[in-house]
């Protein structure tokens, strides 16, 4: 999700950049998005249980498809060293590296605008939040683990979303987008358990990635870190087929690895490209102008 809009006089304005200052063609548009997001967004909420009951499409309490015939929604059941889904369970460790990495980079300090600054540590802490969200749920699926598990996704999504409007926007518009993200991310989160209403997470999923892949096709703006939005978005869209394509994968691997498995593993290796261009800029510190927070 991103942001809202709001009509003042004369100037266009996000429902938290209120300065008189204007925003530049790529801001307005962004706007613009975000605010038809935010709608589809309000719908999906209102209208996604009748809409959901008209199409006749059956979501269990874990807002997923029909369970396996071990009772979970996920093909790969085997237990190891005592632990159940094992593969499942392990495999989030690459999120909870990733974000560790990822914390450890900005304790070190470097040379970043405040706003940047925060959606990086929103960011990395989501990493690590799914890492433990994932693990505890994939141990024992069910409904109320879910949530657990996709509130740390929502974290996640909300510092790169605004990590991207950093990068191609401004400090003051992503600090906004992370706010307003942060929760509606979190509402649709719990929404499959309290409302059985899954669509929600489902603009937050596809609108938020939408709207990044729109970003990546502008030029970053000055002082940007220089993150590879294209590789993220890739890495993301490759966890999310592979997390689709769960049974397939395992039988195509002679039911060696699931594809949720090798989710978790691709979902860590999309922090990636924000790791390399932190520890870029961490090596700058002291070397360049200070950051712009505009």
């Amino acid at each position: 999700m991103s942001l809202s809009a709001r009509s003042v006089t004369r100037r266009p304005t996000s429902l938290c950049v209120l300065r008189s200052m204007p925003l530049a063609p790529v801001g307005q548009r962004l706007v613009s998005l975000g605010t038809a997001l935010l709608v589809l967004w309000l719908l999906a909420v209102i209208a996604g249980p009748a809409w959901l009951a008209h199409s006749g499409l059956a979501l269990n309490a874990h807002g997923h498809a029909p369970l396996h015939a071990h009772g979970h929604p996920f093909v790969d059941a085997r237990r190891l060293w005592g632990v159940p889904n094992f593969m499942d369970v392990w495999t989030n460790l690459a999120l909870a590296v990733a974000g560790l990495l990822g914390g450890w980079v900005l304790l070190r300090g470097g040379p970043w605008a405040p706003g940047t600054r925060l959606a990086l540590a929103v960011f990395f802490g989501g990493l690590l939040a799914t890492g433990f969200g994932s693990a505890w749920y994939h141990w024992a699926p069910d409904a109320h683990g879910l949530v657990l598990d996709r509130m740390g996704m929502a974290v996640t999504f909300a510092g790169a979303l605004a990590l991207a409007v950093a990068e191609r926007v401004g400090q003051k518009p992503a600090a906004c987008v992370m706010r307003l993200t942060l929760v509606v991310a979190l509402l649709s989160a719990a929404m499959p358990l309290t409302h059985g209403n899954v669509l929600p997470w489902a603009v937050v999923q596809f609108g938020g990635m939408a709207l990044m892949a729109w970003l990546a096709l502008h030029k970053p703006r000055a002082g940007a870190l220089g993150v590879r939005l294209g590789v993220l978005i890739g890495l993301y869209a490759l966890a999310k087929l592979l997390e689709l394509g769960d049974e397939a994968v395992f039988h195509a691997t002679g039911d060696v690895v699931s594809g949720h498995s090798l989710k978790h593993l691709v979902a860590g290796l999309a922090a990636w490209p924000v790791l390399r261009a932190v520890r870029q800029n961490a090596r700058a510190t002291g070397r360049g102008a200070a950051p712009s927070e505009q």
